[in-house]
């Protein structure tokens, strides 16, 4: 039976057996190769599901090699052998898919008239030569990124604050710098804002028990062009209007922000704000472009490598230690002889 990575219940993963369709004309069937954790996005979920919601499969923009094709599907262009990455395959039978990356064997449609193959939250793209399928599975949450980056529109040398440096933060980080920005992180754990510093971040300050603002105008007086938070948390965002400059800032709001929010604190400022919620798939295309060339340093964001079959054991750390990891995969290769 095909296997599937699944909530179970507050905080909880396991490894569990699914059942998939039939393959229609339009469909391809994959096996799973590499899929990473979005951390933010999938701990969220998790941490408000209740094991009476039943079984979910989370994770997006899983790396797949194509074993099968329908009719309609192979017309249109589509080989086995070839290498996908999707956004929700065809939904297994009693389960709910928050996207539904971390499913082992899946059928994905590729009928246009039911996707935007380059669009928002429904593409199917194909993964270059010469790129590895770990890479490749971070290509999903570096365009998230990559997404609000390219609406903040940087200029050489405009100073970039993130907040947070986990893989969203991270990524954005790195897309500011590729376009020229001077580049400030800030985290409360020292692990990320290590692995920020070797794939060359200007700054990397940790903000723990500190005034965030005040640490940014001790390195940039006149404050920051553009601020991007990755952390959703209001409190940190609240605390970081003071870093931005007093007129034509712009300020990104990367993570899926919860709970009320105090507007008067950004009263004094003028300010553009982008809210890119949203995963595209030509963006997808630009990470793999910038991951093969070696322009988005990918290594260096890896800590942890689990086999899919250790699930339970990646998402334990996920939720009690923080502090030790950044970008975490997992490697799925012979699921499809167990």
């Amino acid at each position: 039976m095909p296997k599937a990575i699944c909530g179970v219940d507050c905080k909880k993963a396991q490894l569990r057996e699914i059942e998939i369709g039939p393959m229609l004309e339009w469909d391809v069937k994959v096996v799973l190769e590499a899929s990473a954790i979005s951390v933010g996005t999938e701990s969220y979920v998790m941490s408000t599901h209740s094991k009476e919601k039943g079984l979910y499969v989370p994770g997006y923009a899983p790396i797949a090699r194509i074993v099968g094709v329908g009719a309609q599907a192979a017309q249109a262009g589509y080989r086995a052998g070839e290498r996908i990455s999707y956004f929700m395959p065809q939904a297994a039978k009693g389960v709910w898919q928050s996207c539904g990356g971390h499913q082992g064997t899946a059928l994905v449609s590729v009928n246009p008239a039911g996707r935007d193959m380059l669009g928002s939250d429904c593409y199917v793209v194909r993964v270059p030569d010469g790129l590895s399928s770990e890479r490749a599975a971070f290509a999903g949450i570096s365009a998230v990124s990559d997404q609000g980056v390219s609406l903040s529109r940087p200029n050489v040398a405009d100073k970039a604050l993130v907040i947070g440096q986990g893989l969203i933060g991270q990524f954005a980080a790195a897309h500011l710098h590729l376009r020229g920005a001077e580049v400030m992180v800030v985290d409360v754990h020292e692990k990320r804002l290590a692995v920020a510093k070797a794939w060359g971040a200007d700054h990397a300050i940790n903000v723990k028990g500190k005034d965030l603002a005040g640490a940014v105008r001790a390195i940039w007086p006149g404050g920051a062009d553009i601020i991007a938070d990755s952390t959703g948390h209001y409190p940190a965002i609240e605390a970081s209007v003071g870093a931005m400059k007093w007129r034509d800032g712009k300020y990104v709001l990367l993570a899926w922000c919860k709970g009320p929010f105090n507007l008067p604190c950004f009263h004094n400022r003028v300010f553009e704000v982008y809210m890119p919620w949203t995963l595209q798939g030509f963006r997808v295309l630009n990470a793999f472009r910038l991951m093969r060339s070696g322009a988005l340093n990918v290594d260096a964001m890896i800590t942890h490598r689990f086999k899919y079959t250790d699930a339970a054991a990646a998402y334990d750390m996920v939720f009690q230690a923080p502090e030790t990891y950044c970008g975490i995969v997992f490697d799925w290769a012979g699921q499809e002889n167990d």
